[in-house]
């Protein structure tokens, strides 16, 4: 198995054995006291957890830690689910086109969940379910405003239509100054009026009201079901 691959088998078991313990990435990180972002590039494969630190996630998350090294699944303290599960690829479609563009996103500290920083940082498979959408790109979440709809690592593909109230969105606001990269937040749309952009968070759980003029672009994240083709 390629280094990629095997990385990604690994972020799919822990991410499911997280999920299935009721737990979110930033239970793991304040455990091993590292930042939930590192979480996020371990369940997307983007990165590989240290030997140390894939122990100690095992522990916490109370799975057989060899059967984790394999991206494999056996957890130890409940009887219907002691037989190893072998966890598949089920959440990054592997179809199609490696053409969308991965727009590069940094921190955007306290009042944003991140900032773009103007430059395409690779590009991702186009699932089967857009395979003729065009203006399509993807991005990763790094703030945790929308968890447990979306966590910090998580890819997000956004475009198609003209979001609608219900909608996750993408808004991205002009710069306070010339120059200076443009904030973006990731949202549920509930409304708009002639002044201003409704929306909710859920972490906490929130109404955030954006000015229209304020906002540079807005964008709708295409849900799983439709990337997938159902």
């Amino acid at each position: 198995m390629a280094k990629g691959e095997h990385a990604t088998k690994i972020g799919i078991a822990i991410r499911t054995a997280r999920k299935r313990r009721g737990l979110v990435q930033r239970n793991i990180a304040q455990q091993l006291g590292i930042d939930v972002a590192a979480v996020g590039m371990w369940e997307t494969g983007r990165n590989l957890p240290s030997p140390e630190n894939l122990l100690r996630t095992a522990e916490f998350l109370r799975v057989d830690p060899s059967a984790l090294m394999r991206g494999d699944l056996v957890y130890q303290d409940d009887e219907a689910l002691a037989d190893a599960e072998v966890v598949s690829d089920g959440f990054v479609p592997n179809l199609g086109p490696m053409d969308i563009e991965m727009l590069g996103v940094i921190y955007g500290g306290d009042d944003g969940d991140f900032t773009f920083n103007g430059t395409v940082a690779g590009y991702v498979r186009r699932p089967q379910g857009i395979a003729n959408l065009k203006n399509v790109w993807a991005t990763h979440v790094l703030g945790d405003s929308m968890v447990p709809k979306f966590d910090p690592g998580d890819v997000i593909y956004c475009g198609g239509r003209e979001p609608v109230p219900g909608d996750c969105i993408v808004i991205e606001l002009y710069p306070d100054n010339e120059g200076e990269s443009t904030k973006a937040y990731v949202k549920l749309l509930k409304r708009r009026t002639a002044k201003e952009i409704i929306t909710e968070q859920y972490n906490p759980k929130k109404e955030v009201i954006y000015d229209r003029y304020r906002v540079k672009n807005l964008w709708r994240v295409i849900p799983w079901k439709e990337l997938l083709g159902f």
